[in-house]
C-alpha cells in the first residue's frame, strides 16, 4: 500500500500506509514524485487561530463568541501543501490531462493522490521546485498587487520564508527599483540576495529599518511587505517606510503585539497598513475585482514561472527523501535556521 506522512501534535511526524478509494469519473490518480508543506500553515496549526476560540460569521464578517462546547483534541492528520507527479490513471470523464502527463496540485505528502481534474495543472516547463512554490508565490503575487508596487518603487520585504522570497522576486518583476530583504536566518538572507534583493539585513545584528532608511537617502521605502507574523517585524516594517507609504501585512498575527508601537513612527508618518489575503475561501474579492479574480491571479502566478520571471530554485531547501521527511519536517520548528521550505523527493 502507498505511504503518507501524518502528525497528531504538529511537532512529530511518522509514515503510515493508507488505501485508495475507487477512482471517480472526474478524478485523476497521480504517482507523486515531489511534495512540500507550507511552513506558516503548519506553525499556525500548532499555535491555534481565532477559529479555535471563536465562531466566524461570514455575513457579518466578524468573530463572535462560541456557543457550543470547545472542540475535541485534534486527531491524526496529514501534512503538506502541494504535490507534483505523473498521472497514472484517469476517470472516464477526464479531459484535462492524460496518463503520463506531469502535473501538480494541492495535497498532503503521500505517495499516490487522487484529485479532481479541475484541481490539477500541467507542469509544462516548470521544475518541481517551481510547482510546489506556486501557492506561496500566489500569496506573494497578491501582496505585491495589494501594495500597488509600480515601476521605480523601493520595497522592503520582512520575513524570507517561501512567501517572502517569492515577494522579493515578484516585486522586482513588477518594476521595483530596489528591494531590501530582512530576516534573522542567514540561509534565507543569502537566498534573497541570489534571487534579486539589493541588500539584506539581520534584525538581530543591526537596526534594519534604520539601515534601509540610510540606503534610501533617509527617505525610506515606498512599500514594505511583512510576511513573518512577528510584532517586532511589523513595527520595523512601519519604521522603514517613507511618509504616507504602504505596509502590506500578509500573515496571521502577530499573536504577541508587545513590540508593535502605534504611538511612534506610525502616528507621525501616517502610513497605510493593508491586510492581504489571497485565498478565495475567506470570501474576500481581489482589490481589483471584477477585473481580477482569485482564478486570474493564480493563473498569472503560474505564468510568471513559465516565463522564467520567478523561480522556486533556491527557495526549496532542504530536499530530502520520503524516509527522512519526518526528521526534516520536525526541524522546521526545532532548527529553523536549517530550512527555508522543505521539499520531499518520493
Amino acid at each position: 500500500m502507498p505511504r503518507a506522512i501524518v502528525t497528531t501534535d504538529g511537532m512529530t511526524y511518522r509514515l503510515t500506509e493508507y488505501e485508495l478509494p475507487s477512482l471517480a469519473p472526474d478524478e485523476v490518480r497521480i504517482r507523486v514524485t515531489f511534495a512540500a508543506p507550507k511552513h506558516g500553515t503548519e506553525k499556525h496549526a500548532i499555535s491555534g487561530s481565532p477559529f479555535d476560540r471563536k465562531r466566524w460569521d461570514p455575513e457579518l464578517r466578524m468573530f463572535l463568541p462560541r456557543e457550543e462546547a470547545p472542540q475535541a483534541a485534534p486527531g491524526e492528520r496529514g501534512i503538506g501543501n502541494m504535490v507534483v507527479g505523473e498521472v497514472i490513471a484517469c476517470g472516464s470523464e477526464v479531459t484535462r490531462c492524460l496518463p503520463g502527463d506531469r502535473v501538480f496540485g494541492y495535497g498532503p505528502i503521500r505517495e499516490v493522490h487522487q484529485l479532481k481534474q479541475t484541481d490539477v495543472w500541467l507542469c509544462q516547463s516548470m521544475s518541481d521546485a517551481d510547482c510546489v512554490c506556486v501557492d506561496p508565490a500566489h500569496v506573494a503575487f497578491v501582496a505585491v498587487r495589494d501594495g500597488n508596487i509600480r515601476i521605480g518603487d523601493t520595497v522592503a520585504v520582512y520575513g524570507l520564508g517561501a512567501i517572502g522570497l517569492m515577494a522579493v522576486q515578484i516585486a522586482r518583476a513588477g518594476g521595483a527599483r530596489r528591494v531590501y530583504a530582512v530576516d534573522p536566518i542567514a540561509i534565507r538572507r543569502e537566498a534573497a540576495m541570489r534571487l534579486g534583493a539589493d541588500a539584506s539585513f539581520d534584525p538581530r545584528a543591526c537596526d534594519a529599518a534604520l539601515e534601509i532608511k540610510r540606503s534610501t537617502g533617509g527617505a525610506g521605502v515606498d512599500v514594505s511587505i511583512e510576511t513573518s507574523g512577528s510584532g517586532a517585524a511589523l513595527h520595523d516594517a512601519i519604521r522603514c517606510i517613507r511618509q504616507c507609504g504602504v505596509i502590506v501585512h500578509v500573515p496571521w498575527g502577530p499573536h504577541d503585539c508587545s513590540d508593535l508601537h502605534l504611538d511612534e513612527e506610525f502616528h507621525l508618518n501616517r502610513p497605510t497598513i493593508v491586510g492581504s489575503q489571497a485565498w478565495s475561501g475567506w470570501g474576500c474579492a481581489d482589490r481589483s475585482h471584477p477585473l481580477w479574480t482569485h482564478e486570474r491571479a493564480f493563473e498569472a502566478t503560474i505564468e510568471l514561472f513559465r516565463a522564467g520571471l520567478i523561480t522556486g530554485q533556491g527557495v526549496v531547501e532542504p530536499v530530502v527523501p520520503l524516509d527522512r521527511a519526518p526528521e526534516a519536517l520536525a526541524a522546521i520548528f526545532s532548527a529553523p535556521e536549517t530550512t527555508i521550505k522543505v521539499g520531499v523527493r518520493l
